[in-house]
C-alpha cells in the first residue's frame, strides 16, 4: 500500500523538477529520494518520472498520482487540524482564496475574525476565480472568496453568495469622461479599455455586457492589478471597469460613473462539498456568511465622486 511519506516524495518531486532541491525540501538525502521513487514505480508497474542528466519531467501517470497526493495529503492534514481543534478548541489554519476585488473588504473581516478566533491562522493568497476552483478541487485551498457564474458552477463545491455589487466604470478626474455621471456601455465601442486577464469572472462579465450592446473597445492594456488600471485610468490613457466599492476606497482621484445597462458580480464564499469542515473551517464559515461587511450588497450611488483606492487587484 502507497504510504503518505510516499505521496510527499512524489509531490517533492514534481514540484521542484529536480531530485535534489527536492531532496533538501524533504530534508533527506538525494540517493534516498531517488531510491525511494524507484522503488514506488516498480511498487505501482509505471514510470512517473522521465529523467535524465539534464531534466525530470512528470509523465503521464505521475500528473495523475500528483492530483489524488495532493488531494490525499490536504485530507490527512485536514483531519490532524480537525482532532487538535476539537481538543484545544477552535484552532488550527485556513488556507483562503481570494477574488481580487473583494480584498479590501475581506482584509476588514479578517482582523475581526482574528480577534474572535486567535488560534485561527488564515493564509490568504489573491487568485482568480479558476485557480480558486482548482485549489479547492486539489485540496491546496480550504475556502475561497470566488465570483459566482454559469462557468464555475460545480455540484462538488458549496457556494455562500456574499451579496451581490455593480461593476462602474472610472476614469481620470479631470477631462472628457468627468462630465458624466451615468455612460451607456455602447459608448465603450472604439475607447481604449483596461482588460483583465482569463480566468477571471469580472472579465466575462465586463465581455458580455460589451457583447450585449455591440461595443467594441480597444483592449491595449491588461492587467490583474488595480493599481496599474487604477493609473491608466487617472492618467486618462484608457478608462477600466471595476466593483464600485474598489472604486469608492480611498485612493488615487479618478472620477466615477455608472454604467447603463448596469453589469453586477457575485462574490461568494465557497468550500468543498466532498471534505467535512473542521472547527476552524465552520467557525470561519459561519463568521463570514454573517457578517454585513461582505454579506450586504453594495450597490450605493456616487457616480460624480473621486474617491478611489490602489494597490489592490480586480480581477477574480
Amino acid at each position: 500500500m502507497i504510504s503518505s511519506r510516499q505521496l510527499e516524495y512524489v509531490r517533492a518531486v514534481a514540484l521542484e523538477l529536480n531530485f535534489t532541491r527536492a531532496a533538501a525540501v524533504l530534508r533527506i538525502a538525494q540517493p534516498a529520494l531517488s531510491q525511494q521513487i524507484r522503488k514506488m514505480e516498480r511498487q505501482l508497474g509505471v514510470t512517473l518520472f522521465e529523467r535524465d542528466k539534464h531534466r525530470v519531467e512528470l509523465t503521464a501517470a505521475g500528473a495523475m498520482l500528483l492530483e489524488s497526493a495532493e488531494r490525499i495529503l490536504s485530507d490527512l492534514a485536514a483531519v490532524e487540524e480537525e482532532m487538535r481543534g476539537w481538543a484545544d478548541g477552535t484552532r488550527g489554519r485556513i488556507r483562503l482564496g481570494s477574488a481580487r476585488g473583494l480584498t479590501v473588504r475581506l482584509a476588514r473581516v479578517l482582523t475581526e475574525f482574528s480577534g474572535v478566533h486567535p488560534g485561527v491562522e488564515v493564509e490568504l493568497r489573491e487568485m482568480t476565480s479558476e485557480e480558486m476552483v482548482a485549489g479547492l478541487h486539489a485540496g491546496r485551498l480550504d475556502a475561497a472568496t470566488a465570483a459566482v457564474s454559469e462557468r464555475l458552477d460545480d455540484p462538488r463545491l458549496v457556494f455562500r453568495p456574499l451579496g451581490e455589487e455593480p461593476l462602474v466604470l472610472i476614469a481620470a478626474a479631470s477631462g472628457p469622461w468627468s462630465r458624466q455621471d451615468r455612460v451607456p456601455v455602447a459608448a465603450l465601442d472604439g475607447v481604449d479599455l483596461v482588460a483583465y486577464p482569463p480566468g477571471s469572472v469580472v472579465r466575462d462579465i465586463v465581455l458580455a455586457a460589451l457583447d450585449a450592446a455591440g461595443a467594441r473597445p480597444r483592449f491595449r492594456f491588461e492587467t490583474r492589478d488595480t493599481a496599474t488600471a487604477r493609473a491608466l485610468a487617472g492618467l486618462g490613457v484608457a478608462v477600466a471597469v471595476i466593483p464600485r466599492s474598489v472604486a469608492l476606497e480611498p485612493g488615487q482621484p479618478v472620477h466615477v460613473m455608472d454604467l447603463d445597462p448596469e453589469p453586477t458580480w457575485t462574490p461568494a464564499l465557497a468550500w468543498s462539498a466532498l471534505r467535512r469542515p473542521g472547527p476552524a473551517l465552520s467557525a470561519f464559515i459561519a463568521f463570514v456568511t454573517g457578517h454585513p461587511e461582505l454579506k450586504q450588497a453594495h450597490d450605493g450611488r456616487g457616480g460624480s465622486g473621486t474617491r478611489s483606492r490602489s494597490g489592490d487587484t480586480c480581477d477574480d
